[in-house]
């Protein structure tokens, strides 16, 4: 077969090639997908298709499961295990079975008898626990997650021992609240990722992606270099330049990316919160929908501002990789709606901002407008992460997908398999931490599946819109 190769690496050496790692994509003549995974080997078609291999039938309860999110990665998840474990059961629990009724009206496969509907309430923890009894897998997709103080269906998961929870959080605040209930995941045998969504979620694994190739090529490069005694005697001071100066997270979503209210809710909120960022290793707090910057995502989006958020990746991926600066930025289209943002921010008072009810009732008002600006604009999304090695080179990483409302079913369903086909690893665990768990590698490229781009660990130029030749 015929491949288009889109990497920087090389051929090593037999000595090094155990410091190979995923940091590319194969493309063939039919522009089909074909990753390498982190031992070298080319994953073929048919394993970085986003069906599963499972064996066994098992039940998945999604809470908050007929909204945009829950029902989406209902869809995908059901794709997925149609032909490996065509028995198992999905649980869309909700409020109201009006909702469950739009869903499978929305995604007519889910009309099955492998799909049922529960009534839940996500603020009493018995009726999460009636909801998600007999479950193998509880996948949290109840959002807005700002301003939510407790993790109820965490904790019901706990309290069942549910073999497995994720979430698709994207608020600091719950994401470490999450956390917190590390020793009675442990205690209670369960399985638990917070943030387990497309941004955050995908993001933090390429992020963590991005790191392992640049610390790796550095020292590739090092070994390479120290072939005599002069050389080794100084690799003390080599070891000191093997550190990422900075990790930047850019994202763009065109509208409200297809994903409805919810979206729309959760910027509003996030325009409430101070954001935390990591400057030459100092936490610094700076305003909501700050720090305008514009960032080139490639061909097929372009130049698009964005401007600094409060989202959980920024202090997860600094504490687990001590990276000393660290940012993540997000914009919209059109440029209005990021006027808009920023004046929400500047104008309105705190306590209105954190209204969640208020929000999200401006949030449902506004969903006539928001869906004709979709219809002109459509709801492509991208992430660009910036890494860069201290004293040395910088690396990027791409997705971008045509429809977030569909690449975020596919990311929660990658997770989602992964935990299921993967070791048990007892505690509350961030994205990023999930290495020696999860087949990292497949989860990627199950989450890329119908990306129009996705790379990981280029050289910046070869990724902007207009790359230089």
């Amino acid at each position: 077969m015929s491949a288009t190769v889109t990497t920087s690496s090389f051929s090593l050496p037999p000595s090094l090639r155990r410091y190979q790692c995923n940091r590319c994509v194969f493309r063939d003549n039919n522009n089909r997908q074909q990753l390498v995974s982190s031992s070298g080997r080319r994953l073929q078609k048919s394993s970085v298709s986003v069906s599963s291999s499972l064996e066994g039938d098992k039940t998945i309860v999604i809470i908050g499961g007929t909204g945009r999110v829950g029902s989406s990665s209902a869809n995908a998840i059901q794709k997925a295990l149609s032909e490996s474990s065509p028995s198992s059961k999905i649980v869309l629990a909700s409020r109201n079975k009006a909702s469950f009724e739009e869903t499978v009206s929305r995604y007519p496969g889910l009309r099955s008898k492998t799909t049922t509907f529960r009534e839940v309430d996500v603020s009493d923890i018995q009726s999460i626990e009636s909801a998600i009894k007999g479950a193998d897998l509880v996948i949290n997709t109840a959002g807005p997650f700002q301003t939510v103080k407790t993790c109820n269906i965490l904790e019901a998961c706990i309290n069942l021992s549910v073999p497995n929870y994720l979430d698709v959080c994207d608020d600091g605040s719950y994401a470490k609240n999450a956390k917190s209930l590390d020793a009675k995941a442990k205690a209670s045998k369960v399985t638990a990722i917070t943030s387990g969504g497309i941004y955050p979620g995908v993001s933090n694994i390429m992020a963590a992606k991005a790191i392992e190739n640049q610390l790796r090529d550095a020292k590739i490069a090092r070994e390479r270099n120290d072939e005599d005694e002069a050389a080794e005697s100084s690799s003390s001071s080599q070891e000191e330049k093997d550190e990422i100066e900075y990790l930047l997270y850019n994202y763009f979503t065109a509208g409200s990316g297809g994903v409805g209210s919810t979206i729309l809710a959760t910027s509003f909120l996030l325009c409430g919160e101070e954001v935390t960022i990591y400057e030459n290793g100092n936490e610094v707090r700076m305003e909501a929908a700050s720090s305008r910057k514009v960032v080139d995502f490639g061909k097929g989006v372009g130049k698009r501002e964005i401007f600094l958020y409060n989202l959980p990746e920024v202090e997860s991926t600094h504490k687990i990789f001590n990276v000393p600066t660290i940012k993540a930025r997000f914009g919209t289209s059109p440029g209005i709606w990021n006027t808009a943002m920023v004046a929400m921010a500047r104008l309105l008072p705190s306590d209105v901002l954190k209204n969640k009810e208020l929000i999200q009732q401006v949030a449902s008002a506004l969903m006539p407008l928001v869906k004709l600006v979709d219809a002109a604009v459509g709801e492509k999304m991208s992430i660009k992460i910036d890494c860069k090695l201290k004293d040395g080179k910088i690396s990027t990483s791409l997705f971008t997908h045509n429809k977030l409302s569909e690449c975020v079913g596919q990311s929660v369903a990658a997770f989602a398999l992964a935990m299921l086909e993967g070791e048990s690893s007892y505690g509350v665990w961030y994205p990023e931490e999930t290495s020696t768990f999860l087949d990292q590698d497949l989860l990627l490229a199950r989450a890329s599946e119908g990306a129009s781009q996705f790379q990981l660990s280029q050289a910046p130029w070869k990724l902007e819109s207009q790359p230089i030749n």
